[in-house]
């Protein structure tokens, strides 16, 4: 499945980082955007950014903001969304296409809940996902960020490392943790 992108109208940026590089910090996979859309509002419409892996938790965490942020949004409110997923520094050519049709599906379930008028963003980062998410987040100058937790404890969460423990410390906004699966 591909997006079908129109040309850009007078009004709509490409996104620098749109095209995969080796070199490159992100990915938009929309291509192009109304950048009025985009601008800081937090009156009249916040910037929700839901961090995504292909864990239930993060599911559940992307269903809770469409649901607590994106459909509560009225006529004189309008919140935009913004999908984020990361693909890591050495990952396969294989896993990477895995990423991108992965944010694609949830970019499509999305546009199917929210309904066209939504502004509505997908974006992989590439790197560290912790360091990555943190700099998109701060980058998009987003309200707030939502993500999953699986809920390590001990010794795998030392191992392992959380990124939502991390993003929940050093995200440039909010970070909203939905735990478990809805």
């Amino acid at each position: 499945m591909t997006f079908a992108m129109q040309p850009p109208d007078a009004d709509e940026v490409k996104v620098p980082g749109s095209t995969p590089s080796s070199e490159q910090e992100f990915e938009e996979l929309t291509g192009y955007f109304k950048a009025d859309d985009w601008k800081k509002d937090v009156i009249n419409g916040r910037i929700i950014a839901v961090g995504l892996d292909s864990s239930a938790e993060s599911q559940a965490a992307f269903f809770w903001a469409v649901n607590n942020f994106i459909k509560t949004s009225n006529d004189s409110i309008k919140n935009k969304l913004v999908l984020l997923t990361c693909i890591p520094e050495n990952c396969s050519e294989g896993n990477k296409v895995r990423f991108r049709n992965f944010l694609q599906t949830n970019f499509e379930k999305a546009r199917n809940l929210i309904g066209p008028n939504v502004p509505l963003r997908a974006i992989i980062v590439y790197g560290d996902p912790r360091d990555g998410i943190c700099n998109m987040v701060e980058k998009l100058n987003a309200d707030v960020l939502v993500i999953g937790t699986r809920g390590l404890t001990g010794v795998r969460r030392a191992m392992m490392g959380s990124v939502s423990d991390y993003l929940s410390k050093h995200s440039h906004c909010p970070c909203l943790i939905v735990r478990g699966v809805c």
